[in-house]
């Protein structure tokens, strides 16, 4: 065994020559390492950085899990917030007068709600923009004349509007669009 005197030399102050030989009396009364590794210490070093399966039939349930509910929570959000699109029993497509060839319109109709009103949606295409205050009436006619108003609108360019009427549409005979004016001609039509 090496003397403590021959690994620090004679140079040292007394105060560091006592520290240092404390700790040299610490370190000589730690027991040996043992002679052999324990198997499972060995074991475990072994399997470090060896391939795992890293996609287990649990992480993978677990990740389906995961996508589906994120799928179904970012539907139903969007629902929500957009309010979903309603829902239409049936188009009519509108025919234009002859002093107006080029329009068209499309008539989508819900199904009546609880409460009597029917959902709709108009979509007109090539009436002319009518200036200043001037607007466009959806109506009801009966025997050729104007017998109810669904509601009144403004166009530019490709225009849809959404409303509601609360009529009974076996009444009336056909649906209308004019310019609101006491002697507006008919500019689209179509039979109920």
């Amino acid at each position: 065994m090496t003397d403590f005197r021959d690994l620090v030399g004679d140079d040292l102050s007394q105060e560091d020559r006592a520290k240092l030989e404390r700790v040299d009396r610490l370190l000589r009364s730690v027991p040996a390492p043992p002679s052999e590794v324990p198997g499972s210490l060995d074991r475990a070093v072994h399997r470090i950085g060896t391939d795992r399966r890293q996609w287990t039939p649990r992480r993978l349930a677990a990740a389906v899990a995961l996508a589906v509910t994120l799928a179904a929570l970012f539907f139903g959000v969007g629902r929500w917030t957009t309010g979903g699109e309603p829902h239409f029993r049936g188009s009519i497509e509108m025919k234009a007068a002859a002093s107006n060839p080029r329009a068209s319109g499309l008539i989508k109709l819900g199904d009546r709600e609880a409460n009597g009103n029917w959902k709709l949606r108009l979509q007109v295409d090539g009436l002319p923009e009518l200036g200043g205050d001037g607007y466009y009436v959806l109506w009801l006619a009966k025997d050729g004349k104007y017998a109810a108003t669904c509601g009144t609108f403004k166009v530019r360019g490709d225009t849809t509007i959404d409303m509601t009427v609360s009529y009974r549409l076996s009444e009336y005979d056909a649906w209308v669009i004019s310019e609101a004016r006491d002697d507006a001609p008919w500019l689209l039509s179509a039979r109920i």
